[in-house]
């Protein structure tokens, strides 16, 4: 296996134009067959001197960003990686190795994106040397996000400009509602945070599809290119990128139409329990007998204006209404769903749905709908969440509907 380390360039490709806007330099060698393979073993921390690997790594940085200048087009991006092992060992920020070799590339550092991996690390001194970066006009990337979940705090204190997700962490064929839920949650805190998110390692349409449902500004992965040792035409995939949105699209549309159709039907369902509950009342024995419920209808009760649970829970099992008291008196008025209808101007035509979420009681994932029951009273609905469609990417689709169907 030779020891020699050489760049090669993986691209970058932004979700709404499809064209090339960067690569990510990663460092590749040759093994005994005379194959082009990840340089991950010169470069392991447990296995080579730290000294040898900091020489090595900053001649693959050198490298890199010398056969950037020279062959990507002017408004492309690279991005180097760099851990906090390095930055712990530099003495003093005032001459930092890698603004060097930028000036000396002849490259603005605005066309450059440092990647500070998610390990470990002084995070003072981390802040700082982003901030140094970010001075010199340089831009600042979160690798590997999720790797290490807990260390929070380092999104927090230096806010990157990029967040990279990594797709391989997380396998869509067999994609459990809490993974999903972690890898939306990972999408939106870069949306609110004014990162743009990265996702890489995406192999395939179903995780392309994934990674836009959850806030992907850019994509890296085999389903485009793997890292080549040359740079391609910015426009090299702008028709694949058409083609598979297209494809999106079909397909959302399909499940949001079919998705559509089944709340419509749930809607027009929960009109007829709203009318039997006003004419015979919910507390009156046997005032439900004649009411058979969609299956996806979890349970219902019903709330005050004021938030004040004034119901049993009552649910359909084994062709049978069953009710749990235990939960009357509970305070329903600080969830969004329900404040929204009560400050809601249309009160009475206006349905709410809920965001996602597991049911403690079933383990299965539901949302939950409010509907006005009269003045005084408010009607919630527990229901299943089902995907209509058998692609992963069903799951993801989400139908809403603010107002309830006119009765004729």
């Amino acid at each position: 296996m030779s020891d020699q380390l050489f760049p090669w360039f993986q691209p970058i490709v932004d979700v709404a134009s499809g064209r090339i806007v960067g690569y990510e330099a990663l460092a590749r060698m040759r093994d005994e067959d005379d194959r082009v393979i990840s340089a991950a073993p010169l470069l392991n921390a447990d296995k080579a001197d730290p000294a040898l690997r900091l020489e090595r790594d900053r001649a693959l940085r050198r490298e890199a960003l010398g056969r950037f200048a020279e062959h990507a087009e002017p408004d492309q991006t690279l991005s180097i990686n760099m851990s906090p092992e390095w930055i712990d060992s530099l003495d003093s920020f005032d001459l930092l190795p890698t603004l060097e070799m930028i000036k000396e590339a002849g490259i603005s550092p605005g066309r450059v994106i440092i990647e500070i991996t998610e390990v470990n690390g002084d995070i003072d001194r981390i802040c700082a040397l982003a901030q140094r970066y970010r001075d010199a006009g340089a831009r600042i990337a979160f690798d590997d996000f999720g790797s290490g979940f807990q260390q929070l705090d380092r999104i927090i204190a230096f806010t990157p400009d990029l967040i990279k997700i990594d797709m391989r962490m997380f396998t869509p064929g067999s994609m459990s509602h809490q993974k999903r839920a972690l890898l939306q949650m990972m999408g939106d805190l870069g949306a609110r945070l004014g990162s743009k998110v990265v996702f890489e390692g995406v192999e395939t349409e179903d995780e392309l599809f994934l990674a836009l449902h959850c806030n992907a500004s850019y994509i890296q992965g085999f389903i485009f290119s793997a890292a080549q040792p040359e740079f391609l035409p910015a426009g090299s995939f702008t028709h694949q990128v058409a083609d598979l949105l297209a494809m999106h699209l079909d397909l959302a549309i399909e499940e949001t139409a079919r998705r559509q159709w089944h709340a419509e039907g749930i809607h027009t369902e929960l009109l007829a329990l709203r009318e039997l509950l006003l004419a015979s009342g919910w507390e009156a024995k046997g005032s439900l007998d004649s009411y058979r419920p969609d299956p996806d209808i979890l349970r219902f009760f019903i709330c005050d204006r004021q938030g004040v649970q004034i119901s049993a829970n009552w649910s359909f099992v084994d062709e049978q209404w069953q009710s749990d008291e235990s939960v009357i008196g509970s305070n329903w008025s600080w969830r969004p769903y329900f404040y929204q209808l009560v400050g809601s101007s249309d009160y009475q035509r206006r349905l709410l749905r809920s965001s996602i979420y597991i049911d403690i009681a079933t383990g299965r994932e539901c949302h939950t709908l409010t509907l006005a029951l009269d003045e005084h009273r408010v009607l919630l609905v527990d229901v299943l969440e089902r995907a209509q469609s058998p692609r992963p990417m069903s799951a993801l689709i989400a139908c809403q509907s603010d107002l309830m169907p006119v009765l004729s």
